[in-house]
């Protein structure tokens, strides 16, 4: 399988909470699929005009009804991710890695080396639903464009109600422009774009906390069926109230790093580092060209600066936890 694919399956597995209400505004599938759905809301016609009959089948395992399968979904909302952000791929490689990489040393940090081990059940479930919590907040508020995957076989007409206000909302609240690439978003829909996300975000944040949380939980129970002299240093978390802790700090607090960092900060290192390359290029620099300084360097600075975000968001994430209540050792 190819890199790609692996993370299809990471996007299905940790975004599926969020699939009823999908194909609004972050997962927007472009004018070269869509197909009528009266329960979308960013949509209110579609007509297909012509479709090969080499293909016919394929597109009738897609459409259904008017329906558009969940799998086709997300993956017309990768390419309208990697549309907008060509190293969309390796920043979700990246992500994964760095969501656990950060969670654990937040964990270390907070708690101390020695206290890893007696405080396992709380780290482990910290890391689970940090994978999952981080990478959604990422996918969730990443700019978008129309996808430019476009094919002969189907020609596809819309019409679009000029009332969807929706439409006239951005993924992202600091992308230049709204889906179609050349709309230039207005200030009132750029501050929408930091509300829409936050239900799905919520519920993502509900579902990662109850998976991550839930599952310690039956750990331990297997634990103690297996081991039943082992005494466990944690007392057990409530995983009703660090779900719920987990939905509002989705909503609020990684929604709005991973808008910032995928709308501001990001961006202005791809600028600034294009326009170094553009001078190296002029400059002819056979030395810059053969090693690749500036193509590793930009890698490099993404990394940290991504390194930078989870770790933030893991220590805010860590305290408030403690601050609340639901993560206390046995006296």
């Amino acid at each position: 399988m190819r890199c790609q694919d692996y993370l299809l399956i990471i996007v299905l597995v940790i975004i599926a909470c969020g699939k009823e209400n999908i194909y609004c505004n972050a997962l927007l599938p472009s004018p070269s699929l869509l197909v009528s759905k009266r329960a979308w809301d960013c949509q209110t016609l579609v007509s297909v005009r012509k479709i090969s009959n080499d293909d016919k089948s394929n597109i009738f395992d897609i459409v259904r009804g008017g329906d558009i399968n969940f799998i086709s979904r997300v993956k017309e909302g990768y390419n309208q991710r990697i549309a907008a952000d060509p190293s969309f791929l390796s920043k979700s490689i990246i992500e994964v890695i760095l969501a656990a990489l950060t969670q654990y040393i937040a964990e270390v940090s907070r708690r101390g080396q020695p206290r890893i081990i007696p405080e396992i059940d709380f780290v482990f479930a910290g890391v689970l639903t940090a994978v999952c919590g981080k990478y959604y907040s990422m996918w969730r508020v990443a700019r978008t464009v129309t996808s430019s995957d476009n094919t002969d076989d189907v020609i596809i007409e819309t019409k679009e109600s000029s009332n969807d206000w929706r439409d006239k909302i951005p993924n992202n609240a600091f992308q230049s422009t709204l889906l179609d690439g050349r709309t230039i978003p207005t200030l009132q829909s750029r501050l929408l774009s930091f509300i829409i996300p936050m239900p799905n975000l919520f519920k993502a944040g509900v579902i990662a906390s109850t998976l991550g949380y839930g599952l310690t939980a039956l750990l331990i129970h297997i634990r103690t069926l297996l081991i039943p002299h082992y005494v466990a240093a944690t007392k057990p978390v409530s995983v009703i109230g660090a779900s719920f802790y987990t939905g509002v700090f989705m909503a609020l607090v990684s929604n709005i790093r991973y808008q910032l960092l995928q709308g501001v900060i990001e961006p202005f290192i791809d600028s600034a580092f294009n326009k170094l390359e553009a001078i190296s290029s002029d400059r002819k620099d056979a030395i810059l060209g053969k090693l690749k300084i500036l193509a590793n360097v930009k890698r490099l600075t993404i990394v940290l600066v991504r390194l930078g975000n989870g770790l933030l968001g893991s220590f805010i994430a860590i305290t408030g936890m403690r601050a609340f209540g639901l993560q206390q050792l046995k006296e």
